[in-house]
């Protein structure tokens, strides 16, 4: 499979706008959006791709894809919430908190929850089940669309200009085992925590059902 920037040197904004929107319906991608928007930053260095264009449309694809899935979560309701978000340690104690914050301040729930990195996702389901305003999901989604495409951009555009100074210095071909290497340990560590949220949740649950079952009368 070819590289993000690759990809990106092929199809452009349409191939950005494509990924981004295919994320946020839901639909299982090898690589995640962050690494193509960081990629179109790396594609900006050089005078391949500018920022505005590639924030608009991070950010519309944003609100057309996670709106998507935000009303296939509305209607598919609570089932749908613990069956995917169940995986990332969402428990029914985090749920009543989430439901109170979104209540309260939802919007600014909104993007907080999307900019968690392995949160964007599940805050969609969530505020879909928990049926959410469309139109402050959508604010929330707009606001924190535009904040992520910015971050990753300018990381991707900071990562071009080390690697062009680095080209110049340092045999890159000679490093990219350590680099790949880094990836694989990150990956790793990425499971690991996804793994200890399950544990935590399941241990949660047994002990609230403990709990439910000692308090019941004889």
């Amino acid at each position: 499979m070819e590289s993000p920037a690759n990809f990106l040197e092929r199809w452009h904004y349409a191939g950005l706008g494509a990924v981004i929107l295919a994320e946020e319906a839901g639909i299982p991608l090898p690589l995640p959006g962050d690494l193509f928007i960081a990629a179109m930053g790396f594609l900006a260095h050089s005078g391949r791709a500018r920022f505005l264009p590639t924030a608009a449309i991070v950010t519309a694809a944003t609100v057309v894809g996670a709106s998507a899935l935000y009303l296939a979560s509305r209607h598919a309701g609570r089932p749908l919430l613990l069956r995917v978000a169940r995986r990332f340690g969402y428990t029914e104690a985090r749920e009543r908190r989430i439901e109170a914050r979104l209540g309260r301040r939802g919007v600014l729930t909104v993007v907080v929850g999307r900019l968690i990195p392995g949160l964007r996702i599940v805050m969609t389901v969530v505020a879909g089940a928990l049926r959410l305003r469309h139109a402050t999901f959508a604010l929330g989604t707009l606001v924190a669309g535009l904040v992520w495409a910015t971050i990753y951009f300018w990381l991707g555009y900071a990562l071009g200009a080390g690697y062009e100074r680095l080209a110049g210095r340092v045999d890159l071909e000679a490093i990219w085992p350590f680099a790949l290497a880094g990836a694989a340990a990150l990956a790793v560590g990425v499971l690991l925590w996804r793994a200890r949220l399950r544990r935590r949740a399941a241990a949660q649950a047994r002990a609230g059902a403990g709990a439910e079952s000692g308090a019941a009368p004889p």
